[in-house]
């Protein structure tokens, strides 16, 4: 059901108060007891950014129709033996409503496994969100679904599109969520494990809430978090891996680059450390792309700065960008050869042939889940199955040492289950 704080006009609706037995009914936060505004009305401050909600509010509650379709499936290239089983895995979760997690390499071609799931719950008409951290790759999903699935409807919901109207499938961010009350029969939440829905326990109450009672929730990634890990040590949710890439190339590994006095050349200085300069030219003499992955926003803002003033052709997104699809979309069509940006770009986003750099790989927002899904934006393409990845750092931590221990088990998985065809490459 659509929840909303004004009357539908045209529509049947019941209704509910705002808060009941001191629990907000959009977010599902229990209420501080002494939570009251100046009108003496327990509120609810975990949502108070989305509008008050007292225990005199009044939530709307309506039936969201979907119209019965012939639906189409076209799918854009045969999937391997070892895709045709996680997608048979995908499946056989939806259909016997049962909790699951897809864990599978960066490029493994996660999407695709989803294909024959989806298709099969639509045809059953049964309501399905796809739920993603990120807004870009929310957009990027849903045009990617309304290719494969012709007749179907398929809506990205987000801080900037709300239509959701006879939609068989939206693809969502997870605030969104909040709009809906036991309305999904299949909630497929991508990149389970990322900000900001990791440790969050506002994000996991919207999914509850939006979730049917007798709804799925199937989740996916290529890293697993503490509290994945334990829920498959105890064997209380059914898992699928794939440690090897479609193509059956193996995963680049990184290549370490010690560079001293880093930040203080970059941010005192206003200079770019020699070994980086040249990493960079190289690059460029190659005409290649890359990607360059910074800290923080004022990183990445003084690192395109400098670079474009040394002649290399940079842009720069952030969390704090407002033309992020159309500065990606002159990165694809070689508008630019550098590209800097935060960990916004870490997942989800699919480029044909690119190197990645990170700048400060020793900084602690570069974890060993986040430098696993950066190292994942290189070798996606079957016709470029590698591309270099360079760590620049001052300090070897263990989030370093670990993403390469990681990469290199699931090489060595992959080889074991017979997923590759070739040993590593030497990258330089």
């Amino acid at each position: 059901m659509i929840e909303t704080l004004v009357k539908p006009l045209n529509k049947p609706y019941c209704t509910v108060m705002g808060i009941i037995n001191d629990k907000c009914q959009r977010c599902g936060a229990i209420i501080d007891s002494h939570d009251f505004d100046g009108f003496g009305r327990l509120y609810c401050r975990e949502c108070l950014a989305y509008g008050k909600i007292a225990d005199t509010t009044i939530i709307y509650r309506c039936e969201r129709k979907i119209t019965v379709k012939n639906h189409k499936i076209i799918m854009p290239f045969v999937l391997s033996e070892k895709q045709k089983e996680a997608s048979c895995f995908v499946d056989d979760c939806l259909t016997q409503r049962q909790t699951g997690f897809l864990h599978a390499v960066c490029g493994a071609g996660k999407t695709e496994m989803l294909y024959l799931g989806l298709f099969n719950a639509m045809k059953k008409n049964e309501r399905i969100c796809i739920a993603i951290p990120r807004r870009a790759i929310v957009i990027e999903m849903a045009f990617r679904l309304m290719e494969v699935f012709p007749t179907s409807v398929i809506k990205p919901l987000h801080e900037y599109a709300k239509n959701d109207d006879d939609a068989d499938v939206v693809v969502s961010t997870i605030h969104q969520l909040m709009r809906y009350y036991h309305e999904f029969d299949v909630i497929i939440l991508d990149e389970t494990d990322a900000f900001p829905f990791r440790g969050d326990a506002f994000l996991h109450r919207l999914i509850a809430k939006a979730l049917k009672p007798n709804g799925v929730f199937f989740q996916m990634s290529a890293t697993i978090d503490q509290e994945l890990a334990k829920m498959i040590h105890r064997k209380t949710i059914k898992t699928f891996t794939i440690s090897a890439r479609y193509h059956r190339q193996p995963l680049d590994v990184p290549k370490i680059y010690n560079v001293m006095e880093m930040k203080t050349m970059i941010f005192g200085n206003h200079i770019l450390p020699e070994i980086i300069n040249m990493w960079l030219n190289r690059h460029l003499s190659e005409k290649n792309q890359v990607l360059i992955f910074v800290p923080t926003i004022k990183y990445g803002k003084l690192l395109a700065m400098i670079m474009q003033t040394k002649g290399f052709s940079t842009a720069f997104v952030s969390s704090e960008s407002t033309d992020t699809t159309d500065v990606i979309n002159r990165f694809r069509l070689r508008k630019v050869n550098f590209l800097v940006t935060t960990t916004i770009l870490e997942r989800g986003v699919t480029f044909s042939n690119v190197a990645v750099a990170v700048i400060s790989a020793d900084h602690r927002i570069f974890d060993l889940d986040t430098l696993v899904q950066i190292c994942g934006r290189v070798g996606r393409d079957r016709e470029f199955p590698h591309g270099e990845i360079a760590y620049f750092c001052e300090e070897l931590t263990i989030a370093i040492q670990r993403s390469i221990k990681y990469i290199k088990k699931m090489n060595q998985r992959g080889n074991k289950e017979g997923l590759l065809d070739n040993e590593m490459p030497n990258m330089r």
